[in-house]
């Protein structure tokens, strides 16, 4: 089967002449989309949209071919950029990214590519031509192996470079000093949390690598079934799960000399009565199951109420997994062992099989991985 396969064709192609079919069409959608710019480039040099009546080339784009106006302003942009133009007496004139040009000409790189390669060096016309070409000629070879995103992260490090070769001594010193970082934080009155901010470049890359294994999208190796989370709750999972992990490190701030402590305030009576409500100095919580989950890996605290409110007694904390049991959970479970979860150790929590409430056991037979995605999966839904 040719590359003109017709459609009604199609299923009899064999799975690896298909896709030579798919790189093949993909090859040539990259190219028409330089011969596009091709003639948008000539448009805008002749000033066509004023001359048939319209406002400017990017009106005429968006009205005569039913596109967006950012997509009419991005392909002019894209024109500029990478295809060759003339000057008022008919001398070509090479393009600002010509190896960005010519590898879209080629059809090795597609239209994201070329949106990535382009913002940043608008971004930073101050750079020398030398070495915009060099720097050019590194971005445009490494979108001809790698995807759009990678291609982005190559960027924002060569402009994070370009930062620091053209900004005053005295600009740097006070940036790597107190690099710009904001978190705003509000609270819910259910406990929940909303939060909006910046980082610094450095920062943002450090937490771009840690979001970005985490937030993939995971396919259940058993059942086949597909992640159906969009990308921003994927992200949001993978943020609470670097959180969980932070919150184990035996570095951070303390509470009274000890990590995540728990205290339940109950009185007598709800003890006696086995109500299924507690009262804790933790907003928003309440439900015996989402204590259950996050006492797994908390020291909690039993404080006993009489009637008069005043304390019968204050227990002390042993249901948490000690080091030794984590090692262990680590080296027998392997990771979470949800089935088809393939979270590693340090993404999990030592989950009791048994409820301690039942039985006060903390022994490795009676304790499981689970991951923060699927602790909540097993306290909630269990």
């Amino acid at each position: 089967m040719s590359e003109q396969t017709p459609a009604s064709q199609l299923w009899q192609v064999p799975d690896r002449d298909l896709a030579a079919i798919v790189a093949a069409r993909e090859e040539k959608l990259r190219i028409a989309y330089a011969k596009m710019l091709e003639v948008v480039g000539e448009s805008e040099q002749r000033r066509l949209g004023k001359s048939l009546g319209f406002k400017d080339t990017a009106a005429f784009l968006t009205d005569t071919l039913r596109i967006s106006a950012r997509e009419a302003k991005q392909r002019i942009e894209h024109a500029r950029a990478t295809m060759p133009s003339s000057s008022l007496t008919g001398v070509p004139q090479p393009p600002p990214l010509a190896a960005t040009g010519a590898a879209l000409t080629a059809g090795d790189i597609n239209a994201e590519h070329v949106q990535a390669i382009t913002t940043t060096f608008q971004a930073c016309p101050q750079i020398p031509v030398e070495q915009r070409e060099a720097d050019e000629r590194i971005l445009v070879e490494l979108a001809r192996q790698a995807g759009p995103e990678t291609v982005r992260k190559a960027c924002r490090r060569l402009h994070a470079i370009w930062d620091q070769d053209t900004a005053p001594p005295a600009d740097k010193d006070r940036e790597e000093a107190n690099p710009l970082r904001r978190l705003d934080i509000t609270r819910r009155k259910d406990g929940s949390m909303r939060f909006s901010g910046e980082l610094d470049a450095e920062s943002a890359e450090v937490l771009d690598g840690l979001l970005g294994p985490l937030a993939k999208p995971h396919k259940n190796p058993e059942t086949g079934e597909h992640d159906t989370r969009a990308a921003a709750e994927r992200a949001g999972d993978a943020l609470a799960e670097i959180i969980a992990l932070a919150a184990r490190c035996d570095e951070l701030a303390t509470q009274g000399g000890e990590r995540a402590v728990m205290i339940v305030s109950v009185t007598l009576a709800e003890l006696e009565n086995r109500v299924r409500q507690a009262f804790l100095d933790i907003p928003g919580l309440s439900s015996v199951d989402g204590l259950r989950r996050l006492a797994c890996e908390s020291k909690v605290v039993p404080a006993i109420f009489g009637n008069n409110a005043a304390p019968l007694y204050v227990g002390d904390a042993s249901r948490f997994a000690t080091p030794a049991q984590r090692r262990y959970l680590a080296a027998r479970d392997g990771g979470c062992g949800f089935p088809g979860c393939t979270r590693g150790p340090k993404w999990t929590t030592p989950h009791h099989v048994t409820p301690w409430s039942v039985d006060k056991r903390t022994d490795a037979d009676n304790l499981v991985l689970l991951c923060t995605r699927h602790h909540r999966v097993i306290h909630h839904t269990a």
